[in-house]
């Protein structure tokens, strides 16, 4: 077992956060919160072509959403498909998709969308 250095001070922690952190009631709100809410899908290397190409058109969606400060509901009025609909699309759920469905769904919002294939 190494011996400790006499110059070193002893090791403290604080039970009390600093100035600007969150409680512990705050977390749990939080956790609560994001328990519900669905999860953002990230591709492995071991993803199909047609996955990958599903996850091109989905980030042409979160870069719409982002760009336009626009809400999921207004982006569902738009597409004309449900909130829950969007959702997937936004956080890389496309099982319920085809490339065709997605597609005809980026023209809605970006009318010069093209998808180029390698």
């Amino acid at each position: 077992m190494k011996k400790s250095s006499k110059n070193m001070p002893p090791v403290r922690y604080s039970k009390t956060p600093p100035p600007g952190w969150p409680s512990d009631e705050e977390l749990r709100r939080v956790e609560k919160k994001l328990e519900k809410m669905l999860p953002t899908r990230i591709l492995g290397d071991s993803a199909t072509p047609v996955q990958n190409a599903k996850y091109a058109i989905c980030i042409e969606f979160v870069k719409y959403a982002n760009k336009s400060d626009i809400t999921q509901r207004e982006m569902a009025k738009i597409l004309g498909v449900t909130e829950s609909r969007v959702s997937e699309i936004l956080h890389y759920h496309f099982d319920h998709f085809t490339i065709d469905r997605l597609l005809e769904l980026l023209i809605k919002i970006k009318p010069k969308a093209y998808l180029k294939v390698a």
